[in-house]
């Protein structure tokens, strides 16, 4: 709540994955390890958490809504440098009846891969949450 803060949006709102395959995709290599994340898992945590946290914040989300979102993470960067790993991770946000679409970007770095990459995913949730055009569009 201190990162984001309150809401006022009155109208339901429901979310649904966008991305449509369970897949695992190569998203980066460090010697002989490899990472391969499924972009519709971790599409699934966006929407969990979106879901939780504006309910917390007393927004009605409720699964049969006519307000539909759809969220897709589409792409995730791994990259290593001197001292830290950084994870990027892109995850879009849409009407449902396309009228309104925006992408938000989780961008963290850390001393773990694995830290950087929970970072970068939490980091594209707040960015939705923070921004006015996304409280704008859940408003209409």
């Amino acid at each position: 709540m201190d990162v984001v803060g309150p809401m006022n949006v009155p109208n339901e709102v429901s979310f649904e994955n966008g991305v449509t395959e369970s897949k695992l995709t190569l998203v980066g290599t460090q010697g002989s390890d490899k990472w391969w994340p499924d972009f519709m898992v971790w599409t699934s945590f966006i929407v969990s958490q979106l879901e939780s946290e504006l309910k917390g914040r007393g927004v009605p989300v409720k699964p049969e809504s006519g307000n539909v979102f759809k969220v897709r993470v589409e792409s995730v960067g791994l990259y290593w440098g001197f001292a830290a790993q950084r994870c990027i991770v892109l995850a879009r946000v849409e009407r449902k009846d396309g009228t309104w679409s925006k992408a938000y970007e989780g961008n963290n770095a850390s001393g773990n891969i694995h830290r950087a990459i929970d970072g970068a995913v939490h980091k594209v949730v707040v960015a939705i949450l923070q921004d006015k055009d996304f409280i704008n569009a859940i408003s209409r």
